[in-house]
């Protein structure tokens, strides 16, 4: 086996392909193996050990989504790109499933594939011993305050059209040598590590203190930032969260913590104990990711969550997909009945927008309204998407009881 850190394995049974993405990942000093057969990819698998895989969803003796169950099995931890000439639900739907399983899907490209297109996930994909990180450096990088949250706006839907209105805090690692870290590069390590409760309480402190000093500008903003399963196991969690609202004097309501329905299920009776408790001291509760689990629908009668977060997997097929534009607004419906605020994340384009106030949603977040940006940033944006507030479609209903 090489020892290039970036090997690439093609999974495809046409030479002219394999050829042609061999050829753009050579470029990018990639080293190359290719499997023709479902059988040559798993003793490549093993002996290889790619660290990216571009896989065609048709085989002479099998398929594409056969070997997303057999990588399953394997626990294959690098990303992987599949490719086909099918259309594009069906690619949609077989990186929704290896998504679901736990796999690192890293996209689509459809046939003929396009070398812009085939650059661009190479390049994302590609590591350098350079940036390999371990978990003394990022708990060193926490404890110096290198991981800063970036922030990235939510609009709600009123009479005046859509309103920022809150924000999500993601975050990033400024690194001293490798400049902006992207969360999937960090935030993995510090699960596998048992550091991202410290992460997690870094992120949590510093947006409530970046709300404070928006609150002092006049700027009234809630914050959503991400509940990792680890603290909902935590019965000390919500005085800690308390403690923090009382040193910066806010109240409750600005902070919304979203949860995926994965991390309800490690020990429900304890975390309906925490939920609850979060929501006395009105914290805002969010169910992150609905739509890609298998018990979504008993997390939402059983735990106290005020919102439900739809999917983008599901919310960026809205505009051009009649079954997305159907499963979208029957979850509205059924959160509304449940007496639930309903947020969208993925808008991508106005179209879904539109649809989306059609749909009477009553949040939305993504990268049409604008991608995550640095604190500073926040204040001139708000004020000119406000000043410049798309119309809403149709006058939304009355919220929802919360």
């Amino acid at each position: 086996m090489s020892d290039n850190i970036n090997r690439l394995l093609i999974v495809d049974d046409e030479p002219g392909v394999v050829d042609f993405i061999t050829a753009a990942a050579h470029q990018l000093d990639y080293t190359v193996a290719s499997a023709g057969t479902a059988a040559e990819f798993l003793t490549l698998v093993d002996s290889f050990r790619p660290t990216l895989i571009a896989m065609d969803l048709h085989l002479p003796d099998g398929d594409g989504v056969e070997l997303l169950r057999m990588l399953v099995a394997r626990g294959f931890k690098a990303p992987i790109v599949i490719m086909s000439g099918v259309d594009e639900r069906v690619l949609a739907a077989a990186h929704e499933l290896g998504t679901s399983q736990g796999l690192k899907m890293y996209g689509t490209l459809a046939k003929p594939v396009l070398l812009p297109d085939l650059q661009m996930k190479l390049a994302a994909a590609q590591t350098t011993r350079d940036r390999a990180l371990d978990a003394d450096e990022l708990r060193r990088g926490i404890a110096a305050g290198e991981i800063v949250p970036y922030y990235q706006p939510k609009a709600s839907l009123t009479e005046r059209g859509w309103i920022i209105d809150g924000v999500e805090a993601l975050a990033r690692w400024q690194h001293p040598r490798l400049g902006l870290v992207m969360p999937d590069e960090f935030v993995p390590l510090a699960e596998r590590t048992g550091a991202i409760g410290d992460l997690t309480s870094s992120v949590l402190t510093a947006a409530l203190a970046q709300v404070r000093a928006w609150n002092d500008e006049q700027l009234k903003l809630t914050c959503a930032v991400n509940l990792p399963p680890t603290l909902v196991t935590d019965l000390s969690f919500p005085d800690r969260v308390a403690a923090l609202l009382s040193r910066y004097s806010l109240d409750g309501s600005q902070l919304v913590l979203e949860i995926t329905e994965t991390a309800t299920m490690q020990n429900p009776m304890m975390t309906m104990d925490i939920l609850t408790r979060l929501r006395v001291k009105r914290i805002g509760l969010s169910l992150d990711d609905f739509g890609t689990g298998y018990s979504s629908l008993t997390q939402l009668y059983q735990m106290p969550f005020n919102e439900m977060k739809i999917d983008k997997s599901l919310v960026i097929n809205v505009p051009h997909s009649r079954e997305a534009n159907t499963m979208v607004g029957s979850l509205i419906e059924l959160g509304h009945n449940l007496g639930l605020k309903i947020c969208a994340e993925g808008v991508e384009n106005r179209a879904a927008l539109d649809l989306l106030a059609i749909l009477r949603c009553d949040r939305c977040q993504g990268f049409f309204i604008s991608r995550a940006v640095p604190a500073h940033d926040i204040s001139s944006l708000v004020s000119h998407w406000n000043r410049e507030s798309p119309a809403a479609s149709f006058t939304p209903l009355p919220s929802a009881v919360v």
